[in-house]
């Protein structure tokens, strides 16, 4: 079902298909091995996305490796499990491929240019290293460390598509914002009685990373994203949130309808409680709430360039505050898609040409439905690269999983809910557009507040806050003093290194949960004895 919605892309630079294939196979091997021996259903599709999710490499890179894997898999899957002392080297690999995920995920960030010419170098080396090795025609005769070369050189070349790609659109979007034609919607502040647990929510349950912090004004900042935040960076242009820490009780109210991600893979919801999260729905998609109490609603579904999608605002009247959306602050309204439209080949049931196809749309349960009358704002009209907002009538059912508002219920911004931060090139340019702007019928125009540098912060960033008709603040932000906040990088670390490095704790692992397990069967054996003798005797 996941393997489906992301079909491979062909790159110009494809290995033949020998090379590939070869590569497929040896991680279909891996994943069966570890689907059958360590991990339940509903990890399996957790398992098969670990082999893409390595460094620069997050859902929507990782996914295009997960189909061709898919169907290897059901192929080689049980010849692969014919040997179980194999099958436990395997699992060490598979194991391995996913603690690189979580290890090396953000770690490779270094100037621009830099990480994409490092894996390229890594990926020659791999190369070399399997030229010389005189590989047997039947691929469960490869041994361990050709697997390992196979299984890197998948990782490194998805790693390279995702970077190449990704320096494109940022690239773009950098060109546009110095031409006064570009926008890009950065991060969303959101107040949080106690920080270290909602970075802990963040970051243990869905895998985000902290990518800078900072005190301001004696309260704690953290900036938690899926990537780097800068835009000069080929990994960069992550959506963040900025956590502030209040270090009391916050009013999260009930504007801030939820905010709404769309991933490759589910996350494991054992982290999630791990991390202090509450799940409140898992029916088809995910929906939970932050220990600060805000509600997060997640989905599987096509690849995105970063995970948030959208954040959902309820508004007195959606044609107002589009227009305002529209001409103050040079956003586009988007379609929003067709329930179903990702689902179509799910099941035996979606294969009868279509005939179910309209029943089915209406009874899809895997895709969050927006509340009926809502309107989808964003910057540029490829909803699978930009963040955006969706305009939620006051007027109409919130339903989403189980968050639900009553229609009509009065909008209650609370103080939870912070602002939404814009990239721009002028902030004062924009401060004169929403000074000018008039808005639709003759509703309250905008309030425009602070204009200028922010003395509590070392880079005096420059920003315009506005105020909308609603209540809801957007502050425009200076790009180049945007990108000197952001912290220094660290050095490129190895991507074969960490994964070799991981390859070892996951054995590590492999061995503890094999001891574990031989106590559990010794303890079942035992009680088989007891009652086959009775209690009368024990």
């Amino acid at each position: 079902h996941m393997a489906a919605h992301s079909p491979l892309n062909h790159r110009a630079t494809t290995p033949p298909p020998s090379a590939r294939a070869w590569a497929l196979v040896a991680v279909a091997c891996l994943a069966a091995v570890a689907v059958a021996v360590t991990t339940s259903a509903a990890e399996f599709p957790r398992a098969l996305g670990a082999v893409g999710a390595a460094a620069g490499v997050r859902s929507s890179a990782a996914s295009r490796v997960r189909l061709p894997v898919t169907r290897a898999c059901r192929e080689a899957g049980p010849a692969a499990q014919a040997s179980e002392a194999a099958g436990n080297r395997r699992r060490g690999v598979i194991q391995g491929l996913g603690k690189t995920a979580l290890l090396a995920l953000f770690a490779q960030t270094a100037g621009a240019g830099e990480l994409l010419e490092f894996r390229k170098k890594e990926l020659a080396g791999v190369d070399s290293k399997l030229k010389a090795l005189s590989l047997p025609d039947d691929p469960m005769q490869l041994d361990e460390s050709a697997q390992i070369l196979l299984a890197e050189k998948t990782v490194l070349e998805t790693s390279i598509e995702f970077l190449e790609e990704n320096s494109l659109y940022v690239g773009d979007i950098v060109k546009k914002i110095k031409n006064e034609d570009g926008k890009f919607i950065q991060h969303m502040v959101l107040k949080v009685p106690d920080l270290d647990k909602e970075v802990r929510y963040w970051t243990k349950g869905y895998g985000l990373k902290v990518v800078r912090e900072r005190t301001v004004g004696g309260k704690r900042t953290a900036f938690v994203a899926n990537s780097p935040e800068s835009l000069a960076m080929e990994d960069g242009g992550g959506f963040a949130l900025e956590l502030v820490e209040t270090k009391q009780p916050v009013d999260v109210g009930n504007g801030l309808a939820y905010i709404q991600m769309r991933v490759g893979d589910t996350p494991r919801l054992s982290e999630i409680l791990k991390a202090r999260g509450t799940i409140e729905f898992a029916y088809g998609f995910l929906q939970t709430r932050s220990p600060a109490g805000y509600p997060v609603v997640l989905y599987v579904g096509e690849a995105r360039r970063d995970p948030f999608e959208l954040i959902a605002l309820r508004v007195k009247d959606v044609d107002v505050t589009a227009h305002f959306y529209e001409k103050a602050l040079g956003m586009e309204r988007i379609p929003i898609r067709e329930l179903g439209k990702y689902r179509s080949s799910f099941g035996p049931l979606y294969g009868l040409g279509g005939l179910l196809k309209k029943d089915y749309q209406k009874e899809d349960v895997f895709t969050p439905k927006p509340p009926q009358g809502s309107v989808w704002m964003t910057y540029g009209k490829n909803e699978n690269k930009t963040m955006g907002v969706l305009l939620v009538p006051q007027n109409s059912d919130v339903d989403v999983g189980a968050v639900r508002i009553p229609a009509g219920s009065p909008i209650n911004i609370g103080d939870g809910y912070g602002k939404l931060a814009i990239l721009t090139n002028d902030i004062y340019a924009k401060k004169a557009l929403m000074e000018g702007y008039t808005p639709l019928k003759s509703a309250k125009k905008p309030e425009v507040g602070f204009t200028g540098e922010v003395q509590a912060i070392p880079e005096k960033t420059k920003v315009s806050v506005v105020t909308d008709s609603d209540g809801y603040q957007t502050v425009w932000v200076d790009y180049d003093d945007f990108e000197r906040e952001q912290p220094k990088r660290p050095k490129i670390e190895s991507l074969v290194e960490e994964f070799e490095k991981a390859m070892e704790e996951a054995n590590k692992e492999a061995n503890a949960a094999r001891q574990k397990q031989a106590q559990i069967d010794e303890y079942e054996a035992l009680g088989d004895a007891v009652r086959g003798e009775g209690y009368a005797n024990v």
